[in-house]
């Protein structure tokens, strides 16, 4: 059914359907999908960057100053959730901190960046991209995220809640849907499990084995 539908949309050069972060087939605004039939297609942020820069830059100064940038950054980081995890792999509280990474030896408050500084400075955040695994945990979540999306559609329609539009104007209808892992478990035989769990706690024998049951019951 799935590859059929693929033909039908024109998407042959994939395994799975390509969903954009709203769970919208890509290339069909009415159709939704999720689960292991298909993936979330995340958009790159040097693909938008001049966009970004433009939106941020609301003075048409060619540059941007850390407090422009400090008014967009929370919708940059739901839009682009590569940029919160770069982040917090360089150890960085924010991302004026990479700026200044950037800029070199300079004050925060003073930092003025043009659009190819900008686009130095996020050069590599894209490399954080990951897909997420095909487990029922994330189809329960995505249908979860989902059923709240339907329910609320007329709501949002009139009172947006998600993030700038940077190629367009206005706000998403609703927040692009976010994974939240809590964690796995995987069976090594004798009564003995392995478990990871959220803040990479992880632990191997009987009492994992007993913690599994007690999850699943």
């Amino acid at each position: 059914v799935i590859m059929d539908f693929m033909k039908q949309i024109g998407q042959t050069n994939r395994r799975v359907l390509a969903t954009d972060e709203w769970l919208r087939v890509e290339g069909c605004d009415s159709v939704y999908a999720l689960g292991d039939c298909a993936t979330i297609n995340q958009r790159k942020v040097m693909e938008d960057i001049a966009a970004i820069f433009s939106k941020a830059d609301k003075d048409n100064s060619g540059t941007l100053t850390v407090k422009e940038l400090q008014e967009v950054i929370d919708n940059i980081c739901q839009r682009y959730p590569q940029v919160e995890l770069y982040l917090k792999n360089k150890q960085m509280h924010n991302i004026v901190d990479l700026l200044k990474e950037s800029k070199g030896d300079v004050a925060k408050g003073s930092i003025e960046l043009d659009i190819e500084e900008f686009k130095k400075a996020l050069s590599q955040v894209d490399s954080q991209m990951k897909s997420l695994p095909a487990t029922a945990q994330v189809a329960a979540q995505q249908g979860s995220y989902l059923a709240d999306c339907f329910n609320r559609m007329e709501e949002c329609e009139k009172n947006p809640e998600g993030p700038l539009r940077f190629r367009g104007e206005g706000r998403h209808r609703f927040r692009p849907f976010r994974y939240k892992h809590f964690g796995q478990f995987a069976p090594l035989g004798g009564e003995q499990t392995a478990a990871q769990l959220p803040g990479d706690w992880v632990s191997i024998g009987h009492s994992s084995q007993w913690l599994w049951y007690s999850v699943y019951a």
